[in-house]
Formats: C-alpha cells, sequence, structure tokens
C-alpha cells in the first residue's frame, strides 16, 4: 500500500498514429498546500508547527530529536490547555482538524505517537488507521472517545484507548507508555525533559515543591464544590487563608453589570464592621486591582487607628481566568506579626487562577439548573421542580402525621384580555399576577406557574382547622389573602385603558382530609376551582371533607 500524500507518475501513452497533434493530457492534481489552523484563541497565540522542518523542530541547522507527537483535534480548550504543557515536557506537538494533514505530519516526520479524537476520524476509519499503522516505523496510536462509544473488543490498529474526558497526567502516562514501545522498537528518540516548577511560578526559596501536594488537594475540593456555590466561597476563603498564612481575607466578586465589587465572604474581621457597600471599580485598592487584573503586595503600612485591627501587610489578588476578572481576594495581617512575600503572592495567585475556572463552571451549573426548574416569564418554578416537590413534600406529611394543602389558581377572563389586548400584554398581566402570588405567600410554600394563566402553590404545614392537630394553620386564609390583594392591584400600567378589574378564582385540597395520594389530591383541587369559576369567578373554593362537598369564600 503506498504511503497518503506520494505522486505516482502517470503511465507513458501509446503512439497515435494519423493524428496531428498530441492527445491531450489530464490535468495533474493541485500540490498539496498547508492550511491555516483553526480559529481559536488558544491556537492563534501559538501556531502549528509543522509548515516546514527546517522552520519549526530544527537548531543550529539539524533537524530536532524531541518526541514527535501529532494531535487530531478540533480546537477544544482543555485539549489545547495540554498541548501547551506537552510542549513544557518537551514534546514536539503538531496539531490539525484535518485527517489527511495528519497522514501527511507522520509521513514528513518521525513521529513518536498519534492522539485521535474518534468523532474527527474519516469514514471508514478502519481504512484511515491502517494506512498510519503502515508507515515505517509505525507510530503508537491512541485515541479518544466517551466513555460509552470504546469498544469491549481490542483492535491491532489501536494501541489505546483514552475515555473522554481524561486528565493529563493520563494522557502523559499514555504518551510516556507509547515512546517507551518506539524505543523498543529501535527509535532513537531522547526522553522529555521534566519541567521545573520552580522556574516556572517565579518561587526562589523551594516552597513551590512543599506547596504543590496542598495546591493540588485544593483544587481537587474546589472542582467538587463547583455545584454548591455558597460552600465554594466559604472553603476557598478557608484555602487562602491557610496557604498564605493569615489570619483575616474575604472574597469580592463583580455585580452582575460588571461596574462594581460585592463582599461575598469575609473572616476574622471584627463584628462591629457591619455590612459593607459595593466598591466602584478603580475607586479603591481592590476596585483597582479588579479593575487592571494585577496583584498588588503591600508589605507594610502606617499604624491602623483601630487596636483590634493590625492591618499591616495585606496583598490582594484578582479573581482572573485568561483575560475575566471575576473578583478579588483580600488578605490581611499574616500570623505571627510577618510580612506577606513575593512567594506568597505566587502561591495564592495560582490558587486563584483555579477558584475563578471553578466560580465560572458553578455560574453555569447555577444558569442551567435554573433553565430547568424556573419558570423563564414569570421567574417562579415550573412544572418540573412542582412534580418534584409535591412527591417530597406528601411523603414527609404521610410520615409526621402533618396536613399539605395543594391551592390551583387562575386570572379570570384572561382570554378576553389576551384577545383585545395582545399577547405582550397578556405576558405582563401574568407576571404581574406572579409577583402577587409569590410576594403574599410564604418561603417554605412552593409557587409554580403551571402553564398559561395558571398556578399552582403547596402549602406545607397547613390545611383543615382539626383539634386533633392544633398547629396546622387554616390554608384558606393565605389563599384567600392572594385573592384580595390581586383584586386591590390597578392593572391600569399594563392596559390604560382598562375599565374593570383583573381577579383571580382559586381551588383547594388538603392532603390527607380530601384525598390520600397525589393523583386524587390534584383532581378534587381542580373540581374546586371548576367550582368557584362557575360561581362567579373571583373568589376561593375549598374541598368538602369528604371530597365532594366545597365550602367557599366569596368577595
Amino acid at each position: 500500500m503506498r504511503r497518503l500524500g506520494s505522486r505516482v507518475a502517470p503511465a507513458p501513452l501509446p503512439p497515435q498514429s494519423g493524428h496531428r497533434h498530441r492527445p491531450r493530457q489530464p490535468p495533474r492534481p493541485p500540490p498539496l498546500r498547508r492550511r491555516s489552523a483553526p480559529r481559536n484563541p488558544r491556537w492563534r497565540r501559538r501556531p502549528f508547527r509543522h509548515a516546514h522542518p527546517r522552520r519549526h523542530g530544527t537548531r543550529g541547522g539539524r533537524v530536532s530529536t524531541a518526541p514527535v507527537v501529532v494531535v487530531l483535534t478540533d480546537g477544544e480548550a482543555n485539549l489545547a490547555h495540554f498541548m501547551d504543557l506537552l510542549r513544557d515536557r518537551g514534546y514536539r506537538v503538531l496539531a490539525t482538524a484535518r485527517s489527511y494533514e495528519a497522514a501527511l505530519f507522520i509521513a514528513r516526520n518521525q513521529v513518536t505517537a498519534v492522539l485521535l479524537r474518534a468523532t474527527l476520524l474519516p469514514d471508514p476509519a478502519e481504512d484511515f488507521l491502517r494506512q498510519l499503522r503502515d508507515f515505517s516505523p509505525s507510530p503508537f496510536i491512541a485515541v479518544t472517545a466517551p466513555g460509552t462509544e470504546i469498544p469491549n473488543v481490542s483492535s491491532p490498529l489501536v494501541d489505546l484507548w483514552l475515555a473522554e474526558p481524561y486528565r493529563f497526567s493520563a494522557l502523559v502516562e499514555a504518551l510516556d507508555y507509547g515512546t517507551e514501545r518506539c524505543r523498543e522498537r529501535g527509535m532513537a528518540i531522547p526522553r522529555p525533559r521534566q519541567a521545573d516548577p520552580k522556574s516556572q511560578t517565579g518561587l526562589t526559596d523551594g516552597r513551590m515543591l512543599a506547596t504543590a501536594p496542598r495546591l493540588i488537594a485544593c483544587s481537587r475540593l474546589l472542582s467538587e464544590l463547583e455545584r454548591d456555590r455558597d460552600q465554594l466561597l466559604t472553603t476557598g476563603l478557608e484555602m487562602f487563608l491557610e496557604l498564605a498564612d493569615a489570619e483575616r481575607g474575604s472574597i469580592m466578586l463583580k455585580s452582575p453589570r460588571g461596574d462594581a465589587l460585592k463582599l461575598e465572604r469575609r473572616s476574622g474581621f471584627p463584628d462591629d464592621i457591619g455590612k459593607l457597600e459595593p466598591t466602584t471599580l478603580g475607586e479603591s485598592l481592590a476596585g483597582e486591582v479588579a479593575l487592571t487584573g494585577h496583584p498588588l503586595l503591600v508589605e507594610d503600612v502606617d499604624p491602623p487607628t483601630r487596636a483590634d485591627y493590625a492591618g499591616r501587610s495585606f496583598m490582594i489578588v484578582p479573581l482572573k481566568d485568561r483575560r475575566i476578572v471575576l473578583g478579588v481576594v483580600n488578605l490581611t495581617d499574616r500570623r505571627g506579626g510577618e510580612v506577606f512575600t513575593q512567594d506568597d503572592l505566587e502561591v495564592v495567585s495560582l490558587l486563584a487562577g483555579q477558584m475563578a475556572v471553578n466560580l465560572i463552571n458553578s455560574n453555569k451549573w447555577e444558569d442551567l439548573h435554573r433553565m430547568t426548574v424556573v419558570d423563564p416569564l414569570t421567574g417562579l418554578f415550573n412544572r418540573r421542580f412542582f412534580d418534584r416537590q409535591i412527591a417530597i413534600e406528601l411523603e414527609r406529611a404521610k410520615r409526621y402525621d402533618r396536613q399539605v394543602t395543594l391551592a390551583l389558581m387562575d386570572i379570570d377572563n384572561f382570554k378576553i384580555i389576551n384577545d383585545l389586548n395582545g399577547y405582550a400584554t397578556g405576558d405582563a398581566v401574568i407576571r404581574s399576577v406572579a409577583k402577587i402570588i409569590q410576594d403574599n405567600f410564604r418561603e417554605v410554600d412552593v409557587v409554580t406557574r403551571w402553564g398559561g394563566d395558571e398556578f399552582a402553590v403547596l402549602l406545607p404545614e397547613t390545611g383543615k382547622p382539626i383539634p386533633a392537630r392544633p398547629g396546622d394553620a387554616p390554608s384558606v386564609n393565605y389563599i384567600e389573602r392572594v385573592r384580595r390583594a390581586v383584586e386591590k392591584t390597578d392593572f391600569r400600567e399594563q392596559i390604560p385603558d382598562l375599565t374593570g378589574r383583573i381577579t383571580i378564582s382559586a381551588g383547594a385540597a388538603t392532603y390527607p382530609v380530601d384525598a390520600a395520594e397525589q393523583g386524587s389530591l390534584f383532581a378534587v383541587a381542580n373540581q374546586a376551582l371548576i367550582r368557584a369559576k362557575r360561581a362567579g369567578n373571583n373568589r376561593v373554593c375549598v374541598a368538602g371533607d369528604d371530597g365532594s362537598e366545597f365550602s367557599d369564600t366569596v368577595t
């Protein structure tokens, strides 16, 4: 099998007799040219190193003998970062997003290992892998794919499968294994040099070697806390205080508009300081650090006026990921009366960069979670969240012998309002009514937009007054309070020419008095709502004790 990319000379043409001119030659294929790299910000800073062997990978006129790794990738950010780390370890990394260019790299270079993403392999993948295997010397082939897509049967065309997502340590272990395999086959490959952490971080006293295990442990713990933002901030501040050996510290994050810093966590400060107001970017030292993204270290300042606030040395480190500054970390009062050093600043900056990544992931997780449980129009919980929560509340009520009330509410004559004024006005009315409902219920109540102009509310520890359970509050009192609040609200801001009133009707049923299971509870509450509608709207109907009779609360 010929190598991919090699050129075969065309066969000579047979002699032609009786023709005055020579037959037309078939057009030659255009020469292969190097394509530009995919438009990726990380790759733009470090271009591909495969244009020419004399331009990249040469030293003093001789071709570099560093281990060569060909990476077939689509520009994924984590892998781009891994490639930078591999270059720091002494590997020569050739990256491309096209399979045929990867084959050309292997044909032109003595490649040690090939890292391929399964999603980028051409179809059929077996033919492409077989072409790579036919090269001499044969490189070590590793393929990455999601864990569920890795075949159980080993293939002679693939030396190693890596399950995505994978850690950098797993990638290095795979490449080291592949390099040793190539050495066993007689390839002259030098061992990659180990990076010097001392030269990378700027530490001069070897403190990084002692702090590295703690930094790794802190990074792992912060990554595990990404789904709990409050715990992430609390634990992160404790880590900063421990690493810097500081007595006091705080974390300030940017406001949603990005023009101010808001205090999120603090530790070690006097209690009488009180709540601090947001700081505008650029006005204070913390605001200046957040604005510029450069850390600040002050070794000694004038004695403070407060006796209980030493504050002689402090540092402010930005929580920054690449060019995005999320906030700052303030640390002051190193234990033992010592001052912070440049090494302290370096260590805290390393952890601050990691925490910035964790905060970004935590914000994305919160946004995703909010999209799944919150209604985008009203900001109330949606039906998906309500279905899960009602099962939990009914189980709790059954276990502790308590009552739970389900209230279904509906805006009266909403279709007429929508048809006369349009959907935009209808949405504004729904938002206003939803805010009134949420403001007039308790914090423990689950207020939900059920759909359209309908709302469902779950009221734990409420129901019908029963002598055996005096602790349960009458649920009708809360529902009636909401009905009156909607009735008294002036909606002319949403509908300028409104002549009447906008009202709601509600139906309520209590577990376990009116129904003993979730489906029956909804049916009884819905019957109560229908009765309220038929009785003339703007009223609350409560299911009777036997589930068939109703008592009304009318205006």
